[in-house]
């Protein structure tokens, strides 16, 4: 049977055979320091884009957010990994060399990461590529596309609703234009001034008419009384005041009856501008109102959805992201140390089995 296991001597075996470990340590060191430099350098750029909720500078919208809401913002991730905007990049960085049998799809996977930030409104989009500034260039590209897919996609989806307001404001307009020419062929055609102009030039006339006709009449009562004294030339002058006095008259009464028709027509013709005009404001205000609708509908078009916008472009990486040296080398160092001491457990154990002890392995291969 094995002896009990006696701690110190393991530690004592193993203090003796610290070179082992040290050589497995340096061998480690060596090979991983010299693959590290070997492998060519990586370099990682980041891109921010916050997601603005809709009508996202209203703060109690802001302070409203759930995390539900939160999580549902990873669609976004989606608009920054689609294929058909990172096939763009790769045609304008000119990131596949001519006749490179590896796939756009390979290429992406290498070289783009998206990742929405758990329960932030903060969309991260990295590139990882070996020339530095090519990799800040791409993340800012994307970062940039997907704010304008997101906002084209927006303004598409307010579209409708612009375009039925451009279609109210076209007919308003078109029936304002219709009533302005009917109003100038309605002053062109009535001209309500001149006939009020008659009006009062009649008027006046009638009245110095109705002057006439009195003193007339009175002429003619006059003359009746002179007729007992100087009959002849009063039953002359009597007849030719009654004439005049038949006369004026008579025109006194066509001047009425012309005054009461114009006046008819007068009013006809203000009744007819007075509904005109009303209709006419009535056009023109409807007119402004749509008009400041279709404003608002345009300046509002595209934020009904969440807003994307660029906090951090990113910068130009100073530092690579790959190979990390240290860590390999720690990691090289660590595994270096865990074989050799599972070497010398192995050799600590077998030294110290009996004589003529035999393990089932051994037994077996003796078989």
């Amino acid at each position: 049977m094995y002896p009990s296991f006696d701690a110190f001597e393991y530690v004592e075996y193993l203090r003796r055979r610290w070179r082992v470990l040290a050589g497995a340590s340096i061998a480690a060191l060596l090979l991983s320091l010299g693959i590290s430099l070997l492998v060519p350098k990586r370099y990682t750029a980041t891109a921010s884009i916050v997601i603005e909720p809709p009508g996202g500078n209203d703060v109690r919208l802001s302070t409203a957010v759930s995390p539900m809401y939160l999580e549902s913002l990873k669609t976004y991730e989606r608009f920054a990994e689609s294929d058909t905007l990172f096939a763009r990049a790769v045609d304008r960085f000119h990131l596949l060399d001519p006749g490179t049998s590896q796939s756009i799809e390979a290429l992406k996977r290498r070289v783009l990461k998206v990742n929405k930030l758990k329960d932030t409104k903060i969309l991260e989009i990295g590139a990882t590529l070996g020339d530095p500034k090519l990799a800040q260039g791409v993340a800012q590209y994307i970062a940039e596309e997907t704010v304008n897919t997101n906002r084209q996609e927006s303004l598409a989806s307010d579209r409708e609703v612009v375009d039925q307001a451009e279609k109210e404001v076209t007919d308003t307009q078109r029936h304002l234009g219709e009533l302005q020419q009917q109003w100038n062929k309605l002053v062109m055609s009535q001209p309500v001034e001149s006939l009020q102009s008659e009006i009062d030039a009649n008027i006046d006339l009638e009245s110095k008419v109705q002057q006439q006709l009195v003193e007339a009449q009175a002429q003619a009562a006059e003359y009746e009384q002179q007729l007992a004294q100087d009959g002849q030339f009063a039953r002359e002058q009597l007849q030719a005041a009654r004439a005049r006095a038949v006369l004026l008259e008579k025109r006194s009464q066509q001047l009425e009856r012309a005054i009461a028709d114009k006046t008819t027509a007068l009013a006809a013709h203000t009744a007819q501008r007075t509904a005109l005009q009303t209709e006419l404001k009535v056009a023109q205000t409807s007119y402004e109102t749509v008009s400041a609708r279709l404003r608002e509908y345009r300046a509002a078009a595209g934020t009904h959805a969440e807003q994307l916008r660029i906090i951090d472009p990113g910068i130009v990486p100073q530092q690579p992201t790959s190979p990390n040296i240290f860590l390999n080398v720690a990691a090289a160092i660590f595994l270096a140390i865990i074989a050799s001491l599972v070497y010398l457990s192995l050799a600590f154990v077998y030294r110290r089995r009996p004589v003529g002890f035999e393990t089932p392995m051994t037994r077996g291969m003796r078989a």
